[in-house]
């Protein structure tokens, strides 16, 4: 399981998350914008920006973090209150970009990323290399009895049990070019970029949706019915 909370920078592993109608708690909750601007900036365009990482909050190495507001990490390891006035030039020197500010979004939509393992591995298998799950910032990793890329033939609405969680498909998600960039940016797979779009529709993963919340946790039974 993974927690992204600030769009476009690198994520957290968590072994348990709140997930609600609004999303799993923390996720995607920042973005980076230009400042004075609703002009945002992404890894596509600045790829070191995947040299920095977030947290919800911080995890000290123990428990997993609960509400409070993220904590971003430079490349170097120093840590930034995600309103730390000193964290946007600092970001902005290091990624070679005009001013920037971060600012609240509205999460992920509602929704949460999964990513099926059996999909994965035929991936990797497909491009003869290992494909690197955070490629796609899912939010669940599900192994699964189900036929590789079989997700994203589930019609929306399909309930999926998720532990305790009562979720439904919402859609296949359509990739962007972020997942031909390395988890920390340091080189771009355009042929990853090529094979997903002309091989598999240019889909990887499937957004669920829930109505209630419910806390989802690592080792969870998942069934879809």
């Amino acid at each position: 399981m993974w927690r992204w909370p600030v769009k476009g920078l690198r994520g957290e592993t968590v072994r348990s998350a709140r997930i609600g109608p609004k999303g799993m708690e923390g996720d995607r909750v920042l973005k980076v914008f230009k400042a004075g601007s609703e002009g945002d900036i992404w890894p596509p365009s600045h790829p070191r920006m995947l040299g920095w990482e977030a947290a919800w909050p911080a995890q000290c190495g123990c428990e997993d973090g609960v509400g409070g507001t993220p904590v971003v990490y430079a490349p170097g390891g120093a840590a930034w209150a995600s309103d730390d006035p000193g964290l946007a030039a600092a970001l902005a020197e290091d990624v070679g970009s005009e001013p920037l500010e971060l600012r609240p979004v509205e999460g992920a939509n509602g929704r949460v990323l999964v990513v099926f393992e059996a999909s994965l591995k035929r991936l990797s298998e497909e491009m003869g290399r290992e494909i690197e799950v955070e490629r796609f910032r899912p939010n669940v990793l599900v192994a699964a009895d189900a036929e590789p890329y079989s997700e994203v033939e589930l019609e929306p609405g399909t309930p999926v049990k998720i532990g305790d969680g009562e979720f439904t498909v919402h859609k296949p998600c359509e990739r962007c070019v972020f997942p031909s960039w390395d988890p920390f940016g340091r080189e771009r797979d355009k042929e990853l970029h090529r094979h997903i779009v002309q091989e598999l529709g240019n889909h990887f993963g499937v957004y669920l949706r829930i109505a209630a919340g419910a806390e989802v946790r690592l080792g969870d039974p998942v069934a879809a019915h």
